[in-house]
């Protein structure tokens, strides 16, 4: 239907021009103008010019070339608008900031015993926010109080230390669930240890009395909190970490798991710093990673190219 369209334009145009060609033979000269034949269509053996009258060209009206030109134009849009998307700007550039999206190592911890931790667990891995880890509770219970935000940031970096985590969450609710109280989830930038948001709900009304109702308020809040965590999460850049260096291998903390890829190029970044309330800010390019394969469930491999090599400390990353 769409061809058949555009060679109804077509045949039209030609026509026009066609009957513009003739009146050079027909019709006095006076009034007239000597143009390019616009004609493109017709024999070879069709006039080099044709004449037109002089309000055509005075008033602007378009030659034939010019009109033959637009009505392909116009047919071609229709077309393009009603083709598949797969087919529409095929030459668009593709968007800067299209970088890989690895899953970031998630830890979560409750503050006080108001037992949503595994409730708000298995919400958090319902929506695929990433990678979730279950730190060792004897571990956390050494590790001292975690009720201030200074103890929570000192346990963030200890968490990134051992458990490679690139956030840790804390789930902040009153011991005792009852309507109308906060329920909180602080996140921290794991390599910084600061706090990037916090997400909270009101824990709506429900009657005390009734078990039932108490468990939908709880989970209608964990949907909501989880919502939006999911939406804050996708948001923070993934940094990985070179945690060894084997002649020529370099290892990262990330894998098939994360959602690396063979062939995949990783800028190496040396040094940073936490911004607050803002998050990791990686320091100078020194190199770039390209990974080779993989180490176990969640590792990688890969070599070094150019700039400076690479180090144990350094970041890993995509920016």
């Amino acid at each position: 239907m769409r061809n058949y369209r555009i060679s109804v334009v077509l045949l039209f145009l030609f026509l026009l021009t066609a009957c513009a060609g003739n009146k050079a033979g027909t019709l006095p000269p006076d009034g007239y103008v000597e143009i390019e034949n616009p004609a493109f269509t017709m024999s070879k053996d069709a006039p080099a010019t044709i004449w037109v009258p002089r309000s055509y060209v005075e008033t602007g009206v378009p030659r034939g070339g010019e009109l033959l030109k637009k009505g392909y134009e116009a047919v071609k849009q229709e077309v393009t608008d009603n083709a598949p998307a797969h087919q529409i700007n095929s030459k668009a550039p593709h968007a800067a900031a299209n970088f890989p999206t690895i899953k970031n190592r998630i830890a979560t911890l409750e503050v006080g015993q108001n037992g949503l931790l595994l409730p708000f667990r298995e919400k958090l891995k319902s929506v695929s926010a990433g990678i979730l880890l279950e730190p060792d509770q004897g571990s956390i219970a050494n590790f001292g109080p975690i009720t201030s935000q200074a103890e929570r940031l000192a346990l963030s970096k200890s968490l990134y230390q051992d458990l490679s985590s690139n956030l840790v969450l804390f789930i902040m609710a009153p011991d005792q669930i009852a309507p109308g109280k906060k329920f909180m989830v602080e996140i921290h930038d794991g390599m910084g240890g600061g706090v990037l948001r916090e997400v909270d709900t009101i824990i709506s009304a429900y009657n005390a009395a009734d078990q039932a109702t108490r468990d939908a308020a709880v989970a209608s809040v964990l949907v909501s909190v989880t919502g939006k965590m999911k939406e804050v999460i996708a948001l923070v850049p993934w940094y990985g970490r070179i945690v060894a260096i084997d002649g020529e291998r370099v290892y990262i903390n990330a894998g098939k798991e994360a959602g690396i890829t063979i062939g995949q190029e990783m800028k190496i970044f040396r040094g940073g710093k936490f911004v607050p309330m803002l998050g990791f800010a990686p320091g100078e390019v020194v190199g770039r990673l390209v990974i080779l394969g993989f180490v176990g469930p969640d590792g990688a491999y890969g070599v070094s190219k150019g700039g400076q090599g690479a180090r144990v400390t350094d970041v890993v990353g995509f920016e």
